[in-house]
């Protein structure tokens, strides 16, 4: 059965096509979101996979709701092709560390499971992000310096008064954080899909919700999760992922047996220690 390569992108072009590339089979359809704020597209190119880009394109805004309908949004537009044997979610800044027969192989024998890499148990971090209401977060990274300093000390002053008030909301809900980068069955992909309305109702003023929506839903839904802790390589920077040359790739490979990291530049970047 034929995979979907479900892709989120916003820069670093050079480095998508990478990734298309490394993914372009027979058996392969790549499905690409390009953020509307870019106003000159990339043109990509595939040999014997199929390539879809996005012509629905949404203003993804970092921590808002955007980041769950963007996913939902790549998996409605796959899934009118499908059946696929897993909807796989990247960035654009995405590049496997294993050969794609190698990958294949792997999700293979995990073809009615969603895979997914586990984060650690966290009550402080579900409950600030999804039980306290966030806003406004539109502006939170974007815009000119005056207007996201506004943005952030109004989040930050909407927060406080919560915490005082001990306002919450979704109290009864039990959360599970993974990364938002997995790979959906196609049952678990339709489930997301059928229930889309109420997910975005339900996390629509949650903060990074994206990295929750996904598992929380599909284990309430009773569907089957694979937890794979070497899924992916990503370092932190205290909240922030560290930034690889493409040129460390070969470093990766001897450092880890993970099966993708991220992110990747076609800059010096930071190097690889």
């Amino acid at each position: 059965m034929r995979n979907a390569w479900l892709i989120i992108a916003h820069n670093e072009f050079a480095i998508l096509q990478m990734l298309v590339s490394a993914l372009d089979m027979a058996e392969s359809d790549v499905y690409i979101h390009i953020d509307k704020k870019v106003s000159r597209l990339p043109s990509l190119k595939v040999r014997e996979g199929r390539l879809f880009m996005l012509d629905n394109r949404m203003d993804v805004r970092w921590g808002s709701v955007s980041q769950i309908e963007v996913e939902l949004l790549l998996m409605a537009a796959a899934s009118k092709n499908g059946p696929y044997a897993h909807y796989h979610i990247l960035s654009g800044t995405h590049l496997p560390l294993k050969p794609v027969e190698d990958l294949m192989a792997f999700y293979d024998a995990h073809a009615e499971e969603t895979v997914v890499r586990y984060w650690p148990k966290d009550s402080g971090d579900a409950d600030f992000k999804l039980r306290r209401y966030h806003f406004p977060l539109g502006h939170f990274k974007y815009g000119g310096s005056f207007r996201r300093h506004i943005c952030q000390k109004t989040w930050q002053g909407v927060i406080k008064v919560q915490k005082v008030l001990g306002i919450r909301h979704l109290k009864g809900e039990v959360f599970v954080k993974t990364d938002n980068w997995l790979s959906l069955s196609d049952q678990a992909c339709q489930y997301l899909i059928n229930h889309k309305n109420d997910i975005l109702h339900k996390y629509r003023w949650s903060f990074c919700g994206d990295e929750y929506f996904a598992a929380t839903e599909l284990m309430k839904g009773g569907l089957p999760l694979y937890d794979y802790p070497q899924l992916l390589y990503v370092e932190f920077q205290g909240d922030t992922p560290r930034t690889f040359p493409v040129s460390a790739v070969d470093a990766l490979l001897k450092k880890t047996n993970c099966l993708w990291a991220r992110k990747f530049t076609m800059d010096s970047a930071d190097g690889l220690d």
